[in-house]
């Protein structure tokens, strides 16, 4: 929570960071560098990646652990450059 007692913002695939265009060799390298920072955490499992990162049983293009998709959005910041906006 933040000072004002507010839970933070949780990314979903609607947001408009998320509707970038990528090729697929940067799609590679973005898929490449998550899975690498995300086992770096000791969070190795296949199953338990693929379950934080589940999307289809929440319907609001939410994931199972909403701070993956902030965690993905990092690493397209760092490999592709900043979104254009002040984040």
């Amino acid at each position: 929570m933040d000072v004002m007692g507010k839970l933070p913002r949780a990314f979903k695939l609607s947001d408009p960071k998320f509707q970038r265009a990528v090729t697929l060799a940067d799609a590679y390298r973005l898929l490449f560098r998550f899975v690498e920072q995300y086992n770096a955490r000791g969070e190795s499992s296949t199953a338990n990646l693929l379950g934080d990162l589940s999307l289809e049983i929440w319907g609001d293009g939410g994931s199972g652990d909403p701070a993956q998709l902030e965690d993905f959005l990092v690493v397209a910041r760092e490999l592709l450059g900043a979104f254009g906006d002040a984040s």
